[in-house]
């Protein structure tokens, strides 16, 4: 009897184990649903605000006088001022490039954020403008999802739902809710980020080359990949260059390819570079460049004032100091694309007469930074909150600002 209820007992053993498995796996995957939907409803509080704040100035803070555009009356056009002007036009007429660098035109504006909103206005049969804000919305969500992703294996829950919180209620974040491209520039950074943990190098050479379609600012992944696959294969030169030369194309890709448009549509395959002049008041490049260098934007610094573009100083020195921090505590890579997101602008366009403005939104996408802030969160929980409070006022100025005209982000 003994015997014959030892093979009993060994005869179920297989089905306990398989069970044990599936309640283990049921777990995990419960735990991880329930890490992502904590993540979604902490950047949807951060939405609340931003549409609060639209709600408020609607009613209480007229209409900038200087304003010359508005797409529409709804409540949602508000998120699509200033600069999605010109997205919303490409998306419903193309582009188009007279050659004179001293006149605003749409080349200057990257393609694959219009193009997609174009799509999708012709499948959902929306308008332009919706489109804008249903593809920026989405990768914004996304974008949520992946940081959450990318932190939560190397970084654990906290840290990731600490990161999340930084950069939902960021100010800058009010551009992942308009019509601008960060969010989607955004979605495709992180994505490559996940991908190049996973050695899927040709997976994020892509990622890196729909960014740089996205953003110029794209480009910048390329000298990552080639960072992460000298570490991955520079004891083998011959395998290193195998890997080098197709993914470096690919991750330039949507640099070239749109400089390659430019060349057979207008005849000048840096358009989009010469445009960048009017929006700078007519400044060339080469003087942009060398009051860059020179650190000409740091000694008219404004100490006095509290306006959002004296704001963009601020941020940008603080972005800054946290890259400084990146090395220390995160991978080289991150800290790595954290200070080409900050130095690209900087360079190209902080020496012109417009100085630090908009490098609170050009810092958005130094993700990098928020992990840092978070990292330091963890040890004194006060600091999280105080940041994300301060984080949150500042989000609902922006927006009512941004919605009335009075500020271009």
């Amino acid at each position: 009897m003994e015997y014959g209820d030892d093979l009993k007992s060994m005869a179920k053993l297989p089905g306990q184990l398989e069970q044990k498995r599936f309640l283990s796996t049921l777990e995990s995957a419960f735990r991880d649903g329930k890490t992502y939907l904590v993540a979604v409803a902490i950047y949807f509080g951060s939405r609340f605000v931003v549409l609060l704040a639209i709600k408020f100035a609607g009613i209480y803070l007229p209409l900038w006088k200087g304003q010359f555009w508005r797409y529409g009356s709804s409540w949602y056009d508000h998120l699509l001022e200033w600069d999605s002007q010109w997205y919303l036009h490409i998306a419903a007429q193309g582009y188009y490039y007279d050659g004179n660098g001293s006149r605003l035109q749409p080349v200057a504006f990257f393609p694959l954020y219009p193009l997609l909103a174009r799509f999708v206005a012709w499948v959902a049969g929306v308008s332009p403008g919706a489109a804008l804000l249903i593809v920026a919305n989405v990768a914004a969500v996304l974008a949520v999802l992946l940081l959450c992703r990318l932190l939560r294996q190397s970084r654990g829950d906290e840290i990731a739902l600490l990161s999340v919180a930084l950069l939902s209620f960021y100010p800058g974040s009010l551009f992942l809710s308009a019509g601008y491209s960060e969010a989607l520039a955004l979605a495709l950074i992180l994505g490559f980020f996940i991908l190049l943990g996973d050695g899927r190098y040709i997976s994020a050479s892509l990622c890196a080359g729909l960014a740089a379609a996205t953003r110029p600012v794209g480009i910048v992944l390329a000298a990552v990949l080639l960072w992460e696959l000298w570490l991955k294969f520079r004891a083998d030169r011959r395998q290193f260059v195998g890997y080098a030369i197709p993914c470096t194309v690919i991750a330039s890709s949507g640099l070239w390819i749109y400089a390659a448009y430019l060349a057979v549509a207008f005849g000048s395959p840096l358009a989009f570079i010469h445009a960048q002049r009017a929006f700078n008041a007519n400044a060339p490049l080469g003087d942009r460049l060398v009051s860059a260098l020179t650190l000409q934007p740091f000694r008219q610094l404004s100490f006095a004032a509290a306006t959002p573009a004296d704001l963009d100083q601020w941020f940008f020195i603080l972005f800054l100091g946290l890259t400084v921090l990146a090395w220390r505590r995160l991978s080289a890579s991150l800290a790595l694309f954290m200070l080409g997101v900050l130095l690209l602008p900087y360079l190209a366009l902080s020496g012109g007469p417009h100085k630090l403005l908009s490098m609170t939104r050009f810092a958005l996408l130094a993700f990098p930074a928020l992990i840092v802030l978070a990292e330091l969160s963890r040890r004194a929980w006060w600091l999280g909150v105080i940041i994300v409070g301060l984080f949150a006022a500042i989000l609902g100025l922006h927006s009512a600002l941004f919605a009335q005209g009075y500020w271009v982000g």
